[in-house]
């Protein structure tokens, strides 16, 4: 099976809009066997558009497109299809009856232009938005599928993991391959990639794919037989014993707080070079309140001696950017906090530094009252990327240190 991404909207033709629900849509399909061969990004014009849906739809099993179903005038993708295909459009009381209630959920006016939202294709089958307004279409048209989805990331996601993978597994009775995702820390993408050679995956029929991105590496096998791909899987955890973190799309700090909520204990953090994004990244999480006690966001010296007690003798004998002062920043935020873990980040995030400390330069310390890991770390990139590698570091520390305990068979 082959299936075209067609993302609709003028701003994923700039520089500041970047189009990710493709990279989602690719990865879901994946799994039910269909391959993407083609994506095509077009701007809000009609006669562009149209072209876009009837080369698809002249050679390809289907055709998903996202974005161009609200309410204002450049929402144009059901009508450009609706005369690509020389269909009408009619208007769904049903769906604007709900659209008008949740207007007075909301305590605000109905919108005459939302109205819009409401007509769906002659002979096509409209798809619920649970999170949001503008409702999809689902369209069988001489063979091909087209599929038409919003370009808000959450609405999309949420149409096609409760609607369209599973009218997809129906329109087409075909085996599909069994995927593990695994996902890695702490070890880069070379090193993961040099290690898994020796195993020859294609030979028994497994394909083998790595992603790597600044928050994690994912390793994704492949394959129809589902006791091979389980067993190859196993081999490439045991490679990496203290990397391995997750199956599935999850990310480090998912799974940290879930076995700090587990076992019911906290942490506080204590953050200099990535001035609060540790705790930023903990508490994006739903729920994070039951672990994530608190923080300080200690950047300059002085301040690491006024409120966490660092030593101003030990800041000017070792600096601090310095294992010591990793490790004391994390014993102190523990014991403001009274909570039953401390982490700390000190480092230098750039582009400036020196010989001694130079850019990209990190220390990160954790304890958890007994044990006490400080790791060194050295991160390429921009600032923002040396940051987002140092929260990603300290979060696996920290996924470590629980870990250890843990096997230890010792209260925390």
């Amino acid at each position: 099976m082959e299936a075209e991404i067609i993302a609709i909207g003028s701003e994923l033709l700039g520089r500041k809009k970047i189009d990710t629900n493709s990279l989602y849509l690719t990865e879901a399909l994946s799994r039910l066997g269909i391959s993407v061969v083609r994506k095509t990004v077009v701007g809000d014009d009609p006669v562009r558009l149209k072209d876009a849906f009837l080369s698809a739809i002249s050679r390809s099993d289907l055709v998903i497109s996202t974005g161009g179903l609200g309410p204002t005038r450049d929402d144009i993708t059901r009508d450009v299809l609706a005369e690509a295909l020389g269909l009408s459009m009619k208007l769904d009381t049903e769906i604007l009856e709900g659209l008008k209630q949740r207007y007075r959920d909301r305590g605000t006016k109905f919108q005459d232009n939302s109205t819009r939202q409401a007509y769906v294709v002659d002979g096509a089958q409209s798809i619920p938005n649970g999170p949001g307004a503008a409702p999809g279409i689902y369209l069988d048209k001489d063979g091909t599928v087209i599929v038409l989805l919003p370009g808000v990331p959450r609405e999309m996601r949420h149409m096609m993991d409760y609607f369209v993978l599973d009218r997809l597994r129906k329109r087409w009775d075909f085996p599909v391959p069994h995927r593990l995702s695994m996902n890695f820390a702490g070890i880069p993408e070379s090193m993961i990639d040099q290690r898994l050679r020796k195993f020859d995956f294609s030979s028994q029929g497994l394909e083998f794919a790595i992603l790597a991105s600044l928050r994690r590496v994912q390793v994704i096998l492949t394959g129809m037989d589902r006791e091979k791909v389980m067993e190859m899987a196993a081999h490439v955890k045991e490679e990496f014993p203290e990397g391995f973190y997750s199956e599935g799309d999850r990310f480090l700090e998912e799974i940290v707080l879930e076995k700090l909520i587990k076992d019911q204990k906290t942490v506080a953090v204590a953050e200099s070079c990535t001035g609060g994004m540790l705790g930023k990244t903990l508490t994006d999480i739903p729920g994070s309140s039951k672990a994530f006690w608190g923080g300080f966001i200690v950047y300059r010296n002085e301040v690491k001696t006024r409120f966490l007690g660092v030593p101003e003798e030990l800041l000017i004998s070792k600096g601090a950017v310095s294992p010591e002062v990793a490790d004391r920043m994390s014993i102190e935020v523990r014991r403001s906090f009274g909570s039953d873990l401390g982490i700390a980040i000190t480092g230098v995030a750039g582009p400036d530094g020196s010989e001694q400390k130079p850019p990209g330069l990190v220390f990160i310390g954790a304890t958890d009252g007994t044990q006490r890991l400080v790791r060194e770390f050295h991160f390429a990139g921009t600032r923002e990327m040396v940051r987002v590698q140092s929260v990603t570091a300290a979060l696996n520390l920290l996924r470590i240190l629980i870990s250890q305990r843990n096997e230890t068979g010792k209260a925390f």
